[in-house]
């Protein structure tokens, strides 16, 4: 049976069809993305996606609520907690409480109070039990909660990722202000300045954030570039070129902002004093006027003031801070969509469709689909043709 199905006109036909289908995509492909021309990045839409605190600096009370009967909800924290209710002394990651249903009104309050270690205050969820039309049935819904509900009805596979340990924060007073730790890098930075091997701002970024790593200090490199990226990639050098910053995360101002190593400057805002992450220089520059920008000297890489030229390289802003540890995930990613930079995060005020990855990777998406469908209908077609050509009867010889 196997033998006769590979020898027969359909499997070779097919086998034809497929062969030609795979060419046909590949050199699409190659096609597509040389018309492309720019490589792409995934454009920012929330901004808290790249300017959260870091794990360590983000010491926000957490929790995972779920139901586990009818009367019976169980909590999860990502610090140790106790529950009112249930007078205990000591204080836990995990803990249950009962909830209690209708029996005379149409819905019941039910308040749950928490208390966190370490914490000065106490937190509520007030969770609403609602009556249906069929008696057997209830609505429940979280009516209001001092306390971010990470996961509602569903705990985390991996208990260590959600839970965090307070031995692993950094110190109760780095927490509120850790200036002590930029200074010291800034410090460290200037003596040894001459033996740290300086070159361009992509390798002097490097070495500024080995020194972070070394302090504890949370440091992330940033690509910028302005001018003529709306014609060309990024990586295509013109008009204004490329430049890298660092920025680092400090918790006495709660946000990240802009620290660069080869000028040796931050940047703050002449009417409030607020040091600049490269999304705001970024608005400053294209909204506002740059005088508003105050330059903040702390490293002698150079002594020289920065020019109004010099923000134009914020006009686009590149983040990289996703990982993929999926080793056939990027495999695919790379053999399918090589212009698609899913590592890299965009943030622009004129944000050119060229260079939206997420545009690229459904148009592109679209492309293969159109490519498949064409290759089943024309696999139906000679299997439904063949099918007529067997069941065609045969002319009878006339006698």
């Amino acid at each position: 049976m196997f033998k006769f199905v590979l020898s027969s006109y359909s499997f070779r036909v097919l086998s034809i069809i497929t062969v030609l289908v795979i060419a046909v995509i590949f050199v699409s492909s190659k096609i597509f993305d040389k018309l492309w021309e720019s490589d792409t990045s995934i454009p920012i839409t929330n901004i808290n996606d790249v300017y959260n605190p870091p794990q360590q600096y983000d010491n926000i009370e957490k929790i995972n609520l779920r139901l586990i009967s009818k009367n019976r909800v169980e909590i999860e924290g990502n610090t140790k907690f106790r529950i009112l209710e249930n007078n205990k002394s000591s204080f836990n990651f995990y803990d249950t409480v009962s909830i209690n249903y209708p029996a005379n009104s149409f819905e019941l309050l039910n308040k749950i109070y928490l208390e966190f270690e370490k914490s000065h205050s106490v937190d509520s969820i007030f969770l609403v039990i609602s009556k249906s039309y069929d008696q057997s049935l209830y609505y429940k819904q979280i009516f209001f909660s001092t306390i971010t509900i990470n996961n509602l009805n569903k705990f985390s596979s991996d208990v260590s990722k959600f839970r965090i340990n307070y031995d692993n924060l950094v110190p109760e007073n780095i927490l509120l202000n850790n200036d002590t730790l930029i200074n010291s890098v800034f410090r460290y930075f200037n003596d040894n300045k001459d033996t740290l091997g300086l070159a361009e701002c992509g390798t002097n970024c490097i070495i500024f954030k080995k020194i972070c790593d070394k302090f504890d200090l949370p440091c992330r490199l940033v690509w910028l570039q302005g001018g003529d990226i709306d014609q060309k990639g990024y990586y295509d050098y013109i008009g204004y070129p490329q430049h890298v910053i660092c920025e680092v995360y400090s918790s006495k101002n709660k946000k990240w902002y802009v620290v660069d190593p080869s000028y040796g400057f931050r940047f703050a805002d002449k009417s409030n004093d607020s040091y600049l992450n490269a999304v705001e220089i970024c608005n400053k520059h294209t909204f506002k006027s740059t005088d508003s920008i105050f330059q903040d000297s702390v490293l002698s890489t150079q002594k020289t003031v920065v020019g109004k030229d010099y923000f134009k390289y914020y006009e686009n802003i590149i983040f990289g801070n996703l990982i993929i540890e999926n080793k056939l995930f990027k495999k695919v990613i790379r053999l399918l969509y090589s212009k698609f930079n899913y590592t890299s995060y965009s943030f622009s005020n004129n944000f050119p469709p060229i260079q939206n990855g997420l545009f690229y990777f459904g148009l592109k998406t679209f492309m293969y689909f159109i490519l498949i469908i064409l290759y089943i209908n024309s696999v139906m077609f000679v299997l439904i043709r063949r099918l007529f050509i067997v069941k065609k009867p045969r002319k009878k010889n006339d006698q």
